[in-house]
């Protein structure tokens, strides 16, 4: 015959090895989302803390999770002053059942889903440690036995359990698919007649493989020697620029800056004393490209979307309550 003992050991089991996992391969300790600690003053005096919901985990890899705003008073007996005090928050796990009772089904008391739940607990600073929980919040006794909260703590952050995607790749040297990089240019003062002026060059370059779901943050920088030596020939590569970035690639881009007489007469100075040839032209640029074997390299990095904390009663209500709301409004409209 199955117990209810039967099916808590089975949970008990399966929340082992979450816990296990959270904290040999995330290493998650902290708070994830919400628990925030704001003061209770009656009186121009502090008197408890109010804790939004949210959920942390604490060192062992098990989740603390409260469903609704949780008030905690201060400590009535404290040490002698002055002390600062911390409230942790600390995995409790209550059972309703007894290991005892097997000899009849055990019925539960109360009208949660499972046993484990949370507690707070005040300790002194000096003698809290990693593994008594996870500080929400920091109060300063003063000489005077006068209680403040310490503004500027700041409650240790949850790594997020799913690990940024991050993904790398290069063109093939000397084969990169360049092409001229091209933009309308009115020809007229009231832009009725354009032209497209090429000011640089481009490529496209394919992250499909990598599998993005939405656009990363990409870094991209041209790779392969910028002068050759034989040749005397440089470019300068200042102006680089990415567009079009999406989930499956972007347009890598090199910008050449228009030539204005004082800038040629620059550099023909410089050409003629050292015989050295600048390119700033793409015309000379894909030539220059294919025997100096250029390429892009480049990093990507898609973070991870960080979901909000919904409260179990709205999750009830969008469980239960939304589904029967949405069907009388179908069932009047098609009444109507």
């Amino acid at each position: 015959m199955l117990r209810s003992l039967d099916f808590r050991d089975q949970l008990a089991d399966t929340a082992q090895h979450r816990w296990w996992h959270n904290r040999a391969l995330h290493d998650a300790y902290g708070v994830y989302q919400g628990l925030t600690a704001s003061a209770i003053a009656s009186g121009g005096a502090l008197v408890g803390l109010n804790v939004t919901e949210g959920v942390g985990v604490d060192c062992f890899g098990r989740e603390l999770i409260v469903d609704s705003p949780q008030r905690v008073p201060v400590p009535v007996n404290v040490p002698p002053v002055p002390v600062t005090l911390v409230l942790l928050i600390r995995y409790e796990d209550r059972r309703d059942c007894h290991p005892e009772a097997m000899e009849e089904i055990c019925w539960t008391t109360s009208g949660t889903d499972g046993s484990s739940t949370v507690s707070f607990k005040w300790m002194p600073l000096e003698r809290a440690r990693v593994r008594d929980g996870v500080p929400l919040a920091q109060v300063i006794y003063d000489a005077t036995g006068k209680p403040l909260v310490k503004t500027d703590f700041v409650p240790p952050g949850a790594r997020p359990i799913a690990r940024p995607g991050i993904a790398t790749g290069a063109t093939l040297p000397a084969k990169t698919a360049w092409e001229p990089w091209t933009i309308d240019v009115p020809q007229s003062a009231t832009g009725a007649a354009v032209q497209k002026t090429a000011v640089g060059v481009q490529t496209r370059i394919d992250t499909s493989a990598a599998g993005f779901t939405r656009p990363p943050c990409y870094f991209a920088w041209l790779a392969g020697p910028l002068f050759n030596r034989n040749t005397v020939r440089l470019l300068p590569d200042m102006f680089s620029s990415l567009a079009d970035e999406s989930a499956n690639g972007f347009t890598f881009r090199m910008w050449f800056p228009p030539s204005s007489p004082v800038s040629e007469i620059e550099i023909a100075n410089v050409s003629d004393e050292a015989g050295l040839s600048v390119i700033n032209q793409p015309e000379d640029f894909f030539s220059f490209a294919r025997q100096q074997k250029l390429y892009v390299q480049w990093v990507a990095c898609e973070m991870p979307e960080k979901l909000p904390y919904v409260p179990m009663r709205l999750r009830i209500m969008n469980e239960f309550l939304l589904p029967l709301v949405l069907e009388k409004v179908s069932v009047g409209n098609l009444n109507m």
